[in-house]
């Protein structure tokens, strides 16, 4: 007969101990939350590369995807979207939207950027007659089946301030990650981004609906960026048929980059997709956010306050300001501090904005997830 020592039994009663008390802590860890995500994008080059690294990640499911003017017409978007899918073997709903910003003329000028067909001449000619043309309604319902949606907004917001205007209800909390403005200079005016440029009205109504607006601006999205030659390269070589089709697009977009000076081009969407998926590989900042609609020189420049005293300039005009300069060197006993936290108490932030990004690791994610 074999004895057990005292100190052995005490080991083995620890050990069960810990398996009724760890055991049911490591059986209940939740399952990883797959995010649904509806695309709202004018699939140019920087598009499809992003929308490309999206549709690979494993916790993110794509509901839908609407397409707008911007980088190239809504059809030709939409055609973009379906010949990357055909690439990659892949089928997901696709919605053609708005040919022309709510209130001026459609921009022409990503032709420049981006060649005539939006993918410089990788668009295969699919057939779109078929598909829907009700974005507003398509968001909607995505909105209304998927809760927790994220609505990433690569291209002009008129889609998504159409639809929060036609179904404010389902639109209300809403969290939409939107591409463009900037805090300092621009990339289509030496003020405004493009996207907000061609159509700032759009703007203006998401800021004013309620919708959880996160915007991902020029000032961050312009530091991703990858070697010109190196890049298109490695995904022709190891990125399979979407690699290949990426490539070829590539090529032309990154030589109009070049053309600047620049020894690194950048891919301004992918910085908000995973951005949007990854939230810690960026600085983002709650804002008080004005755009310029005036069609003039400043139109779609982005005012960003993100100060005190940036907000207090925002909300009051010279003349109240005026005031209470006079009110704080006449009046015994006048609280100037409290009178500018009363202004800025009128109107609350109404964006969280991203003006600077962790590069390298936005980088590495991406390259990770188009090359494996």
């Amino acid at each position: 007969m074999i004895r057990s020592s005292p100190l052995r039994l005490v080991c083995v009663l620890l050990l069960a101990l810990m398996a009724l008390v760890v055991g049911p802590v490591f059986a209940a860890r939740p399952e990883p939350v797959v995010q649904p995500i509806f695309v709202d994008t004018d699939t140019g080059v920087d598009d499809a590369v992003a929308v490309a690294w999206l549709i690979e990640q494993r916790l993110a499911r794509v509901v839908g995807l609407s397409t707008v003017f911007g980088n190239t017409s809504n059809t030709n978007a939409a055609r973009n979207l379906l010949t990357l899918f055909a690439a990659a073997g892949r089928s997901y709903p696709v919605t053609i939207g708005a040919a022309a910003p709510l209130t001026l003329a459609a921009t022409g000028t990503g032709a420049l950027i981006h060649g005539p067909d939006g993918l410089w001449f990788a668009q295969q000619p699919l057939p779109i007659d078929t598909l829907p043309t009700d974005a507003p309604a398509a968001i909607a319902t995505a909105a209304r089946e998927h809760p927790g949606l994220t609505i990433l907004a690569l291209g002009p917001l008129t889609n998504i301030a159409l639809a929060v205007q036609q179904y404010p209800t389902d639109l209300a909390g809403v969290r939409v990650v939107a591409l463009g403005g900037a805090q300092v200079g621009g990339n289509r005016t030496p003020v405004a981004e493009f996207n907000i440029h061609a159509d700032p009205h759009a703007l203006d109504v998401v800021l004013q609906s309620d919708v959880v607006l996160e915007v991902v601006t020029l000032d961050a999205f312009d530091q991703v960026t990858v070697d010109p030659k190196r890049f298109p390269e490695q995904l022709s070589r190891r990125g399979g048929p979407v690699g290949r089709l990426l490539a070829a697009a590539l090529g032309p977009y990154f030589q109009v980059q070049l053309a600047n000076g620049v020894t690194k081009v950048s891919i301004p969407d992918a910085a908000a997709v995973i951005y949007a998926l990854q939230p810690g590989t960026a600085v983002a900042t709650s804002a008080l956010v004005r755009v310029v609609t005036a069609d003039d020189f400043t139109r779609g420049q982005t005012v960003i306050a993100t100060t005190f005293n940036g907000r207090v300039s925002l909300i009051a005009d010279d003349a109240e300001l005026s005031a209470l300069a006079a009110q704080a060197f006449t009046t015994p006993g006048f609280d100037l501090g409290t009178a500018l936290f009363t202004i800025v108490s009128r109107e609350p932030d109404n964006a969280t904005v991203v003006l600077d990004v962790f590069e390298r690791s936005m980088v590495r994610l991406l390259e990770r997830d188009l090359l494996r």
